[in-house]
């Protein structure tokens, strides 16, 4: 293929946090987080117009006029639809749809997997649903619907130790990692949840590390997405399991 000289993206990755916060504003798809870093998947997915400048707070973005193949507006196409495609559930024990009462969860004296010279006092579980990752958890699933919502960053989930009493309780749980995971398709498969699912409320609990702030941004990106006020508050936490802010 000839090649052209025409702008293009340039990632700085000693600046780049890996927030995620470039990616959605590439309405090609051609930027992806990918190892913590934000990537060009193909330059011929670049249309070089530099949408994505903006939305970068560390300055890890910048035009350069480069040697490169040429913007393939087809191709660009086809890679946003095998990225809707990879949001499809994942076939596996874990995308089995499952909603149970807290009776279901109960831990039995002398189950057989605890040691012997263990010593467990177990609280009761919150969790009402199955699966809880974003990637396995299908837009349909009955315990979204009018739920209120909690979007946890994995982080946080072990973080923070009263998260069963302080925040699941009553709600539908979401799981993600924003710094590991494709912002673009988990977008658009949270403003899908949000929007068919006519959710009462959302509560997104985080940790303080910059890239755990691209969780935040997604939530509220696909909440106005949606085109309704669904109501939104924010917990951060901090690295020492710690409520930090909350907004």
């Amino acid at each position: 293929m000839a090649t052209v000289k025409r702008l293009m993206i340039h990632i700085d990755e000693e600046l780049c946090t890996g927030c995620g916060n470039c990616v959605p504003s590439c309405a090609e798809g051609a930027l992806k987080i990918i190892d913590g870093k934000a990537k060009v998947v193909s330059e011929s997915f670049c249309d070089g117009l530099g949408a994505c400048l903006g939305e970068c707070p560390e300055g890890a973005l910048t035009l350069k006029e480069v040697e490169t193949i040429p913007f393939d507006e087809s191709a660009a196409n086809e890679n946003l639809r095998k990225t809707r495609l990879a949001t499809q559930d994942v076939n596996c024990a874990g995308s089995e749809r499952y909603t149970y009462s807290q009776e279901d969860t109960a831990v039995h004296e002398g189950s057989s997997h605890l040691l012997p010279e263990t010593t467990l006092n177990p609280k009761q579980s919150e969790l009402a649903q199955w699966p809880i990752k974003l990637k396995l958890l299908s837009s349909q699933h009955p315990a979204l619907r009018e739920a209120s919502v909690l979007v946890v960053a994995d982080c946080a989930a072990l973080a923070y130790t009263s998260m069963h009493d302080d925040f699941l309780k009553g709600k539908a749980v979401i799981l993600a990692c924003p710094k590991f995971e494709d912002y673009q398709p988990n977008l658009m498969k949270l403003t899908e949840m949000f929007r068919v699912n006519k959710v009462k409320d959302i509560s997104v609990v985080h940790m303080e590390v910059p890239c755990c702030h691209g969780l935040v941004r997604i939530v509220a990106q696909a909440i106005l997405n949606t085109g309704t006020n669904i109501p939104l508050r924010v917990f951060e936490i901090g690295v020492k399991g710690n409520i930090k802010t909350v907004s």
